[in-house]
């Protein structure tokens, strides 16, 4: 089966492209692969492109869009794709123009992988492919979803198409190994950057709350440091304890952070679907998380689900874990690595990936 993949960007570290990445390596036995990069690739995903039939780059700047439509349409009747699978809003819209009126037209499938939960407050380029999505919407085979809780806000918005699927993102077993270790005193561990999202006025209030506790902190993120001002101004108005509370700042090697805490603690106000949440539990880690994106569905009774900027509940939460016996805290790594396994393997995910595509129109 040949897959063409549009991606808006194949240089960026972000959610769709590692899961694009991981797709890819995932079924190289099964498919041939093709990706066109609506702006660049890189070097980022080097072993991916060496296991691909072909792939391009268009270097769309967004003056140039005709030009480049032009372009996917003859890359489109050159490689005679049976699938084009497509990545984010302006790939799927300009796939879909592209292939306004051909004979010989492809299975089409848009990829959503964005939260939607305020659309006033996106970016003016995600504006201008949301109102094309909108519109465009019912002409692409079928559209495929990152989270449950994405495919609900994108249809409010307006985003109409019969044939929907909800396909979670998918973590390699392999790489995240399970933590069977519980250290002494209890590591509850944080990842995400210094946003706005990831709620990290509502995570140092709620380390504030349990600074007297036998409790480690560990948080990692680009930002999470000491020179930030507002990490500092954090430290200074809770009197916290820097060797209970440990800043790792940026990390490039999570499966050994995961490693290293006993439960895995997530503060954002927004979410879409949260991969942090995936890779902690397929670490063994129970996780404790705000209500936001599809966390519900990814957690369920495996760990604590609060609503979000509720400091106090999630303590009270992170206190329920502490204080659970070894036996069963041992039984909750188990569950939760067996959840992603049932659930959220790379090798399931490509399988649900390989059955839509065949089901086809």
């Amino acid at each position: 089966m040949k897959i063409l993949h549009i991606i808006t960007n194949f240089s960026g570290v972000g959610g769709a492209e590692m899961m694009l990445a991981r797709l890819i390596e995932q079924t190289q036995d099964e498919c041939e692969h093709v990706i066109i990069s609506l702006m660049k690739v890189s070097d980022v995903y080097k072993s991916t492109l060496e296991q691909c039939q072909a792939y391009y780059a268009l270097d769309w700047n967004g003056v140039n869009t005709l030009g480049v439509i032009l372009q996917l349409r003859k890359l489109l009747k050159m490689i005679k794709p049976k699938t084009v699978q497509c990545w984010m809003y302006h790939a799927n819209v300009l796939a879909s123009l592209s292939a306004l009126g051909l004979t010989d037209r492809p299975d089409i499938f848009w990829g959503i992988h964005h939260s939607l939960a305020s659309p006033k407050e996106e970016s003016i380029s995600t504006k201008i492919g949301l109102i094309f999505s909108k519109f465009l919407a019912a002409k692409p085979t079928g559209i495929i979803y990152c989270a449950h809780s994405s495919l609900e806000q994108h249809q409010q918005y307006g985003l109409k198409n019969l044939n929907t699927h909800v396909i979670a993102n998918g973590v390699s077993l392999d790489k995240f190994q399970l933590n069977s270790e519980l250290h002494e005193p209890c590591v509850i561990g944080f990842a995400g950057r210094y946003h706005t999202a990831k709620g990290y006025p509502y995570l140092f209030a709620t380390i504030a709350k349990l600074k007297d506790q036998k409790i480690i902190f560990k948080i990692a993120g680009s930002g999470a440091n000491i020179d930030n001002p507002e990490i500092k101004a954090f430290f200074d108005e809770y009197d916290l304890d820097s060797s209970k509370v440990e800043l790792l700042d940026q990390i490039s090697d999570m499966p050994v952070f995961y490693q290293s805490i006993d439960a895995f603690l997530m503060t954002s106000i927004t979410e879409g679907f949260p991969n942090v949440l995936v890779e902690a539990m397929a670490s063994g880690l129970p996780c404790i998380s705000t209500d936001v994106g599809d966390a519900k569905y990814i957690v369920q009774e495996l760990g604590s689900i609060v609503s979000p900027r509720d400091s106090s509940a999630l303590a009270a939460a992170i206190l329920d874990y502490v204080n659970l016996a070894q036996i069963e805290k041992k039984v909750l790594k188990q569950k939760t690595r067996d959840r992603v396994e049932q659930n959220f393997s790379i090798a399931y995910v490509s399988q649900k990936y390989i059955e839509t595509w065949r089901q086809g129109k």
